[in-house]
């Protein structure tokens, strides 16, 4: 038995790039959550108690928030705007 001859075939060119999604939730922790835990742990840091206290009650404000979001599941497309 010989081998095969290989046949090349010109691939079809790609279709059309699927759109990337995220959860609304993903985006709300960094552009909301992320900064204030930042800005509450610079405050621990400087000892400035009374702000941080302040701090952390927008935190978990914000993370009842971020609960809800994530229950919810809605997704919003990816492009290059929404990236840092």
């Amino acid at each position: 038995m010989g081998k095969r001859k290989k046949s090349t075939r010109e691939k079809a060119p790609g279709g059309k790039k699927r759109t990337r999604y995220t959860l609304k939730a993903n985006l709300f922790h960094r552009d909301v959550i992320t900064p204030l835990e930042r800005r509450w742990r610079q405050a621990l840091q400087n000892k400035n108690y009374p702000e941080a206290g302040r701090l952390y009650e927008k935190i978990v404000e914000a993370r009842k928030k971020h609960r809800l979001l994530l229950h919810r599941k809605e997704k919003v497309p990816l492009d290059s705007s929404l990236l840092h």
